[in-house]
């Protein structure tokens, strides 16, 4: 009488695999998730890139570059929906065995027989499978330079989780527009938090933003060094705004005075010295700052006072001479 049932339940008692269908965003990407507990980076992958560029062998986390197989990239939404399809999968084929044995213990009846014994399936609705859903499409997208791979996250995402490879333009580009968001905040900040916390987490937020924007350009600039002349340049070279220059004169022919006008590279020139004075003496203004940058607004034993419009025009011009030099490389 059992005998749909017995075969199910003899199915799934034996090695069964259950394919759970994961849906594509409405641009037409997957959601994946860095499987490295310390990280958990959520970001997205284009459906046709996902099957025709990345390899099953090896994925790359686009925040911390963690690798692994393809299989291992799956989120923890995907993974708790795909248990709970796979147990509305047992269950709905639980329930079919059960109403076939029902229908078919029905049709084994006589009519009119003096004893009649049926079998009737009371509750046990079935289950309507749906495939994980994915979530809303990230806003940020880029195009790996090396492999074409199509991939979509939030905040930053340094690596191509196809090939691995970290684009030198993108990281700069990307870092830049980071700047110019911590450049903005201080209005923020004072309306939400008290006029001394405030104030001194808009002063971090800025000097930070002069280092970082220096520190953008250097990893720029030795990346795009290395491709185009095969050794590395010596440790921060590209700190030093006459160093730099001649290193990419000896290489593409081309000093910074020949890349940009002589305005923004004097400007670049005392915003360099800024930098140097927060990195190395705490924004204390001496001599040595005066002579090399011709700042003649401080004296000696002052502290650089470092404003939103200052750290915007460094990042504008920045990417300035930046783009010279990916042009040239």
């Amino acid at each position: 009488m059992f005998k749909n049932l017995q075969r199910e339940l003899s199915r799934l008692a034996s090695t069964h695999t259950i394919s759970v269908p994961l849906e594509m965003d409405a641009d037409g990407f997957y959601d994946k998730e860095c499987p490295d507990e310390k990280c958990l980076f959520q970001f997205k992958i284009h459906a046709e890139d996902w099957k025709n560029i990345v390899r099953d062998e090896e994925v790359f986390c686009p925040s911390c570059r963690h690798v692994a197989p393809a299989t291992s990239w799956y989120t923890r939404k995907q993974i708790e929906e795909g248990r709970e399809y796979a147990l509305n999968s047992v269950k709905a084929g639980i329930n079919k065995a059960m109403r076939a044995d029902a229908a078919e213990s029905k049709r084994r009846q006589r009519r009119n027989s003096f004893l009649s014994i049926t079998l009737e399936v009371k509750g046990g609705h079935d289950v309507v499978l749906l495939p994980v859903a994915a979530a809303d499409p990230m806003r940020l997208r880029t195009t790996c330079e090396s492999c074409q791979c199509r991939y979509s996250y939030i905040g930053a995402a340094f690596f191509c989780p196809s090939c691995g490879k970290n684009s030198a333009s993108h990281t700069f580009a990307q870092t830049l527009a980071t700047i110019r968001t911590a450049a903005t905040l201080g209005d923020a900040l004072r309306t939400n938090l008290g006029p001394d916390e405030a104030e001194v987490i808009t002063r971090t937020l800025l000097e930070k933003a002069m280092q970082d924007t220096v520190m953008s350009f250097q990893r720029l600039c030795e990346q795009l060094y290395e491709s185009k002349s095969g050794p590395k340049a010596r440790r921060n070279a590209f700190q030093n705004l006459e160093a730099g220059s001649e290193l990419w004169a000896q290489t593409i022919g081309a000093s910074y005075d020949q890349l940009i006008d002589t305005g923004t590279l004097q400007k670049l020139t005392t915003y360099f010295q800024q930098r140097h004075l927060l990195a190395h003496q705490q924004g204390i203004v001496d001599a040595d700052y005066i002579t090399r940058s011709g700042d003649a607004s401080y004296a000696v034993g002052q502290r650089l006072i470092i404003r939103p419009d200052a750290v915007l025009e460094f990042a504008d011009l920045i990417e300035k001479l930046g783009q010279q030099l990916i042009a040239r490389c």
